[in-house]
């Protein structure tokens, strides 16, 4: 059946509409929305830069807010309606859509300092490097793995001086970071300081030891455009 759909050359409302039965044609919803989201990625990640900015969110964040955004287009396909957009221009109309979505997705990092959907807390497990911590935001999909690991390079080189533990705990935090003013998962509180051989108090400097390298890099690139 998928063999006969193209997809490529269907309008965005006609990948919604398969996307939207994602239930009954599990497949066809998935193959509609590879295309959805290949069509419409770069525009969604540049307006999340722009709208970052104005909360002084770096590129990592954008990109989460992008990629948080599209997930949530995979629930609320059904929910896109032509009758309701204030243009007849199918793809403006998906896209101004999409920025509602989106502007949802960076006001809950500013809430709680993450739009992702929290892992079973048993399956969470230390992050020791850029590769395990883009799997975590799109396991199992080497195309969106491949596309996040280049837009995150940038942290493999920061933090490079550091020490491993040094980059252990922050790459474990920017997978696993909870709701404001809430420690992380006691699991994996428990495992960074039984596997490094840290104290919760050392744990934090260690964290803001990297987290400083890396907003003073992003500062720095920043200033210079």
């Amino acid at each position: 059946m998928t063999e006969k759909i193209d997809f490529e050359n269907m309008v965005g409302s006609e990948l919604l509409e398969y996307i939207s039965f994602k239930d009954e044609f599990p497949n066809e919803a998935e193959l509609a929305f590879y295309v959805f989201c290949d069509r419409y990625q770069r525009d969604i990640l540049q307006k999340s830069e722009i709208q970052c900015s104005k909360f002084e969110y770096n590129e990592a964040i954008a990109f989460l807010a992008a990629k948080c955004t599209f997930d949530k287009v995979w629930n609320k396909a059904h929910t896109f309606s032509m009758e309701k957009a204030n243009t007849k221009n199918i793809d403006k109309a998906i896209l101004l859509w999409m920025y509602k979505i989106l502007y949802t997705q960076i006001l809950l990092f500013k809430e709680r300092d993450t739009c992702a959907q929290p892992t079973e807390e048993e399956d969470l497990s230390l992050i020791e490097s850029l590769d395990a911590l883009v799997n975590v935001y799109a396991p199992e999909n080497l195309e969106k793995q491949k596309e996040l690991k280049e837009n995150l390079s940038f942290l493999e080189r920061v933090l490079q001086g550091l020490s491993l533990k040094h980059r252990i705990i922050y790459f474990t935090y920017l997978a696993y970071k909870p709701e404001k003013d809430k420690n992380i998962p006691r699991s994996v509180s428990n495992k960074l300081k039984e596997q490094l051989d840290l104290t919760q108090a050392s744990i934090r400097v260690y964290r803001k030891d990297a987290t400083d390298l890396v907003n003073n890099y992003i500062n720095k690139v920043n200033g210079n455009k």
